[in-house]
């Protein structure tokens, strides 16, 4: 041990310094007070203790003006506050603020405590043992409901400041790394809009970037949350096209890139399904369980960025798609069920961009199809042949 470090004294502020390094999610802890008035407090020291049975604590200052009144009310709901929340905890950490002026809440089922609107998560608890712990208290919480509200980044507390989790895979194409294919996909913008309104779909462009894919571009986007910077994983079926005229180091990152190791059979019948892409110069995806999980997952990434439980749902959802689609099985009875028609768009390095139809109708027949696939192929090759690539 250092003389520095014997000779040291732990003062407050040399303390908060060093624990200020250690980041910690921020949540709001409110009740029903015994005047039927709801009460909350910001809480930086929210904590899992128990799966089985399932328990949570959090460590108000014994001090604390608010706490008595969650004591007395013997319940209360933990809402995880969102990236975008800094205010609102800042609110609930004032004193004699009126805290609930202006928020959205509703009461939780089971305990009446207020659920606020936008909170990632809540926790509804019934209050358990109060434990004293220096100049603070370790509350127990029995948690009676609990639920993800919000799928979307937390709020962190760090060095005395506000931010939220931000790794280096959440840079979209917005903030300027796909510079090359994002300025592709503005020349190609016509085209691509002109595509959409023929065919009376959605156009998505599609690019890798790293390890990932990013959608980069849309047109005839019609309705719920623009997915245009949803960042998604590039594995086994996502990214086909990519792998199907990528160099065999990217076929190669592709099944790498799978969660599990594939087997033999797996990866051949993979090469097959490619070099069939390959072929045809375009590739399809009917409906499924896993194809409509997927779609859910792209919008939420679009809303709320790609959060690591948004990914492994992903990651389910991939694997309950089961390999690639047969684009042999277009008719006239599957028609109906077309749910994706993507072709690729190859620069002179190589895939580029990547065009997929999206919201074909229900009621599609096997002639709306094959005109819809028609009129991407010829894009797909004019802009091809544009930026001098080549699909052959």
């Amino acid at each position: 041990m250092t003389t520095e470090a014997q000779n040291r004294q732990i003062t407050s502020r040399y303390y908060r310094d060093v624990l200020g390094h250690f980041p910690t999610g921020v949540a709001v802890v409110t009740a029903i007070g015994g005047n039927g008035s709801p009460t909350g407090m910001a809480v930086g020291s929210f904590t899992s203790v128990s799966i089985d049975p399932p328990l949570v604590a959090f460590l108000p200052d014994r001090g604390s003006s608010t706490f008595p009144g969650i004591r007395d009310a013997g319940r209360f709901c933990v809402n995880v506050l969102a990236g975008g929340h800094e205010e609102l905890c800042r609110t609930f950490a004032t004193k004699g603020a009126d805290r609930f002026d202006g928020v959205e809440w509703r009461p939780a089922e089971h305990t009446g405590s207020p659920i606020l609107d936008g909170a990632v998560a809540w926790i509804d608890c019934e209050l358990g043992d109060i434990h004293e712990a220096g100049d603070h208290l370790i509350v127990i919480g029995k948690v009676l409901d609990l639920e993800v509200q919000t799928p979307t980044l937390p709020l962190l507390f760090f060095q005395g400041g506000y931010g939220t989790f931000a790794p280096r895979s959440l840079v979209l194409a917005a903030r300027g790394r796909l510079t090359e294919p994002v300025r592709m996909a503005d020349a190609a913008r016509e085209d691509i809009e002109r595509l959409a309104a023929d065919v009376g779909l959605e156009c998505r462009v599609i690019a890798k970037d790293d390890d990932h894919l990013v959608i980069v571009a849309t047109a005839g986007h019609a309705d719920g949350i623009d997915p245009v910077g949803a960042v998604l994983p590039f594995f086994p079926p996502f990214g086909s096209t990519i792998a199907a005229w990528g160099s065999e180091e990217i076929r190669q990152e592709w099944y790498d890139s799978y969660p599990v190791d594939l087997a033999k059979e797996d990866l051949a019948s993979f090469n097959r399904a490619l070099e069939g892409i390959q072929a045809r110069g375009w590739t399809v995806t009917f409906q499924s369980e896993g194809g409509s999980e997927a779609e859910a997952i792209v919008e939420a990434m679009a809303e709320y960025g790609r959060t690591p439980s948004l990914e492994r749902k992903f990651v389910d959802a991939g694997r309950l798609m089961n390999g690639l689609d047969d684009p042999a099985r277009l008719d006239e009875q599957t028609a109906s069920t077309v749910r994706t028609i993507t072709a690729p768009v190859i620069g002179a390095n190589g895939p580029l961009l990547h065009l997929t139809l999206y919201n074909f109708p229900k009621d599609a027949s096997l002639g709306f199809i094959e005109r819809a696939r028609d009129a991407l192929v010829a894009t797909s090759r004019k802009l091809t042949e544009r930026f001098g690539g080549s699909l052959d």
